[in-house]
């Protein structure tokens, strides 16, 4: 286990293998990564055919789509009538009811609270019709409700677009099973390629410097750096947990090496 004092031995200011729930390690230099947040761009903007508001991107396993999924939610689009885009995020593994869904569109919108499911998704129309702010829902992962989801995109058919989905997938093969009846709705629909081998390395390498080593390859070598890479086979989840375990055993053997020399030093003495 690595320590915070192990940290600052190494100069490091926090563990740069860290899985972190929010984007501060955000890596841009991914190719395909950074296709899929321009093409995500442009659907988020284009206002083109109102019938298809929702878009479907699909990745494997560990190749960073919750990444991405937060980094789009972030970010502030102001329309050409002085509105926002506001984003909301929702990790659908942790959605168990249909009010928690509306209740988090809510929030995003600023809206008092309401009892009623029926009263909320009425609140949701007024607010959005009434100004000129619009909603970009992320979801990472299918949606585990289609009923509420449904009635914002058809409003959203009548309404310019006000409201557009972006559906985060790890079956590239089944789109179609896992949005069920919101195909309808279906503009974008981008897959997208794990990374390689050296783009892992080289995201590794960033993360250390990061984190506040000034050179990463005096922390780990370089070599060390694509072996991990190369054994991720495209994951980035399972790259950084075997960064963490080649940074761990390298911090064991340093304080090994330097708890012999103090031993040999004291027998000197």
């Amino acid at each position: 286990m690595i320590s915070t004092s192990d940290l600052l031995d190494n100069q490091l200011l926090e563990n740069p293998f860290q899985r972190y729930a929010d984007t501060r390690f955000f890596y841009p230099n991914l190719s395909e990564q950074r296709k899929v947040l321009e093409v995500a761009y442009g659907f988020i903007t284009d206002q083109k055919d109102p019938s298809k508001n929702l878009g479907v991107i699909a990745g494997s396993a560990g190749s960073g789509k919750s990444m991405l999924a937060q980094k789009l939610s972030q970010v502030n689009f102001d329309t050409a009538d002085g509105g926002h885009t506001l984003g909301l995020y929702l990790n659908t593994n942790t959605i168990t009811e249909p009010r928690h869904f509306l209740m988090a569109v809510i929030e995003t919108l600023g809206l008092p609270s309401s009892r009623s499911n029926t009263d909320r998704v009425e609140s949701i129309f007024s607010r959005l019709e009434e100004s000129p702010d619009r909603l970009l829902m992320v979801l990472d992962g299918p949606p585990v409700d289609q009923e509420y989801l449904t009635q914002l995109s058809e409003w959203s058919v009548e309404h310019n677009k006000k409201i557009k989905t972006l559906v985060f997938l790890q079956d590239i093969n089944n789109t179609t099973a896992n949005i069920g009846t919101l195909n309808q709705f279906l503009g974008l629909y981008v897959p997208f390629r794990s990374p390689s081998t050296t783009e892992i390395a080289a995201l590794l390498y960033w993360r250390c410097l990061m984190a506040g080593h000034s050179e990463p390859f005096r922390l780990l070598s370089e070599k060390t750096f694509m072996e991990v890479a190369d054994n991720a086979h495209g994951s980035l989840l399972e790259a950084l947990r075997l960064a963490h375990e080649a940074l761990e055993s390298q911090i064991s053997l340093k304080n090994s090496e330097q708890r012999l020399t103090n031993f040999l030093f004291r027998k000197i003495e």
